[in-house]
């Protein structure tokens, strides 16, 4: 089962607005991001403007088009 980025629900979410910054700095259409990622274009404006939530595997394929490594944060005990 994979988790959900809920960018609605979470808004201060790091790792989707480090997507979202990511994907502004870029300079990329939402058409382009759409392409180099293989998601598709209506999950990837949805996300872009935050009305839409996104799984983890998108995430990761976002991610990896715009060059963004994701890393487990290791938890203190």
């Amino acid at each position: 089962m994979g988790y959900v980025l809920d960018v609605k629900a979470n808004p201060d979410n790091e790792l989707a607005n480090a997507i979202r910054a990511a994907f502004q700095e870029s300079g990329w259409s939402i058409k382009r991001l759409a392409e180099e990622s293989g998601v598709p274009y209506s999950s990837c404006h949805g996300f872009a403007v935050g009305t839409r939530d996104v799984s983890t595997g998108v995430a990761s394929r976002l991610c990896r088009a715009l060059g963004l490594q994701v890393t487990k944060a290791r938890t203190r005990k």
